[in-house]
């Protein structure tokens, strides 16, 4: 399975922490997800200043996920 994990305003407007995908989705890159996510109906992820992280390390969305990874999905923060 690939965890896959919504934080601040994305997990309010999607409306759960996280989803689980099957390992089908292995060998996708995390740019591939997001775009199945989004045709899923995740429309929140089509903002693009979202990060993305794999296994806790944020990174490009070039990189390929793996069975048993986590992908993490979060708007920048801001702050005072």
């Amino acid at each position: 399975m690939i965890n896959v994990l919504f934080f601040a305003r994305l997990k309010d407007d999607i409306g759960q922490a996280g989803i689980e995908l099957d390992d089908s989705y292995a060998g996708k890159t995390l740019a591939q997800i997001q775009q199945v996510l989004i045709e899923q109906g995740l429309s929140a992820l089509k903002d693009d200043s979202i990060r993305v992280a794999l296994n806790k390390n944020f990174c490009t969305p070039e990189l390929v996920v793996n069975a048993g990874d986590e992908v993490a999905f979060m708007p920048p923060v801001t702050g005072g």
